[in-house]
């Protein structure tokens, strides 16, 4: 969508020169075209040439990556029906780490009959697009040797690693250790926020520690949402889960909320764009006169806000609900690290582009009074502050920051942890999941002893000696439904 939203500020800043250039010919009678306009005319021609690359066929591909689990089936489908609808080419797709032969344990086929079921339904649901599944590997693929070998498989290559038939890790299986957050839900915190990299795991852990709070406070009402699109909490949950709040799965303090951040937000520009409208009809009928330019300004500005707001926006309802005192405990299932950073750094950039849409309708302020939009732009703010108060009070507010076991999921975690202290977000407990557990097959052995490093650097290292840490085993199959969430609970809370 970026060409697109490209040009409607584009569009803006044409409106605004428009102006500038009638008030220039107004008093000299001439205007001399500028850098501003030079840079406009550019901009319009390179945004031309980037939406025709992207539609041609002869240039461009765009192959969707993904791996063979409902969530991201259903994620890898919305994916392909938007990329039709904007005639961007796709002819191949990867599934990603598929489960082989390798693996000779009961892990290792507990894992692919799961995803035989998935593959399966890409098969069928995707037949016309050629398929490429690659097989999982026992280490991360990270280094020129390790990508290297990655491509030869991706072009019908086989994998050279060596599985030894002996094990360096004891058959028996550990237990997992127990109660390793305890102390996060004996303290009153009225929000707890769970975030990191795509695919860690953030919602299993939401939705089991919302569960965990609701059966440990019974007489507390717990609300449990998310502002992730692909909104997934229904599913973990095994139960209904709308834009709506509504109890789940009969637990009478147990409540969810899905919020459609994009729908909220394409009602509130519906609403001020009749504001905006009502405001300057009124002006017209007194004055005998409709500034144009401010209008379309002002109707641009609403239709394109900054990237972001329909999330921030979403939790203005929650701001209401804390306000009414509606639910005792929030507990917030964020989108991936990169949404969830810009979701915590939009309060601030809101109200400054709200200021902005202020400022135009403070210029009609003495001429007539101001509309409703001017005051709901000032309750808005309100809003944004109550919201950002909340998020950066270490009382009221935990954050557990979600990882696995590889290089580039930690380096992802390194860049939250350390923009959340840069935001004034309180995170005091970390979850390393997915973590393998000790089998005595080879192929299970091998990974597992390429995630202990990052395990131990979790454990050991300096700068992660203020968090709380927990772990969490690979489990064979997806997590969901109430018995797998409750045992998620048992391990991290006790």
């Amino acid at each position: 969508n970026l060409p697109k939203d490209l040009a409607r500020m584009v569009n803006l800043m044409n409106m605004m020169m428009l102006k500038h250039r009638y008030i220039s010919r107004a008093f000299t009678g001439r205007y001399k075209k500028d850098e501003c306009d030079h840079f406009l005319e550019m901009m319009g021609r390179d945004l031309k040439k980037v939406k025709m690359l992207f539609k041609n066929e002869q240039t461009t591909e765009f192959i969707p990556v993904t791996i063979p689990e409902p969530m991201y089936f259903d994620e890898t489908d919305r994916l392909l029906k938007k990329l039709k609808k904007l005639q961007v080419p796709v002819r191949n797709a990867i599934i990603n780490r598929v489960i082989t032969e390798n693996g000779r344990c009961s892990f290792c086929s507990s894992r692919r009959k799961f995803q035989k079921g998935v593959l399966k339904q890409f098969n069928e649901e995707f037949a016309p697009y050629n398929l490429y599944k690659i097989p999982l590997f026992p280490y991360e693929i990270k280094g020129l040797d390790r990508l290297k070998e990655y491509n030869e498989v991706l072009f019908g290559g086989t994998p050279h690693y060596h599985i030894s038939e002996r094990t360096s890790f004891s058959p028996e299986p550990e237990p997992v250790p127990l109660s390793q957050m305890k102390e996060l839900l004996e303290k009153d915190f009225k929000f707890i926020m769970s975030g990191g990299k795509g695919g860690v795991g953030k919602t299993t852990i939401a939705a089991a520690t919302a569960l965990r709070l609701a059966r440990m406070q019974p007489d507390k009402n717990i609300l449990v949402f998310s502002t992730d699109p692909a909104h997934s909490l229904a599913d973990v949950f095994e139960s209904s889960i709308g834009d709506e709040v509504r109890t789940v799965n009969g637990m009478k303090n147990l409540y969810g909320y899905e919020i459609d951040a994009g729908k909220k937000l394409e009602e509130w520009k519906k609403n001020q764009l009749e504001h905006i409208r009502e405001f300057f009809d009124t002006f017209m009928g007194t004055r005998g006169v409709d500034i144009k330019f401010d209008r379309e300004v002002m109707e641009e500005l609403i239709s394109v806000p900054p990237p972001g707001i329909d999330e921030i926006m979403a939790l203005g309802d929650i701001a209401d609900f804390v306000e009414e005192e509606k639910f005792d405990k929030y507990i917030l299932d964020s989108a991936a690290t990169g949404h969830l950073i810009r979701l915590l750094e939009m309060p601030q950039l809101m109200r400054e582009w709200m200021n902005t849409i202020f400022k135009i309708l403070l210029k009609y302020r003495k001429i007539m009074r101001m509309n409703k939009m001017a005051q709901d732009l000032i309750e808005n703010s309100r809003r944004l502050r109550r919201v950002q108060k909340v998020l950066t009070d270490p009382q009221r507010t935990a954050f557990i920051a979600v990882s696995i076991p590889e290089g580039m999921a930690q380096d992802e975690t390194n860049r939250l942890l350390m923009s959340l202290d840069r935001l004034n977000i309180p995170c005091h407990n970390l979850v390393v999941n997915m973590v393998v557990p000790p089998t005595n097959c080879g192929f299970c052995s091998l990974k597992r002893k390429g995630q202990q490093e990052y395990v131990n650097r979790f454990k050991r290292e300096e700068k992660y000696s203020q968090y709380q840490i927990g772990e969490l085993p690979l489990f064979p199959e997806k997590l969901k439904g109430m018995e797998d969430l409750t045992k998620i609970g048992t391990i991290l809370y006790g």
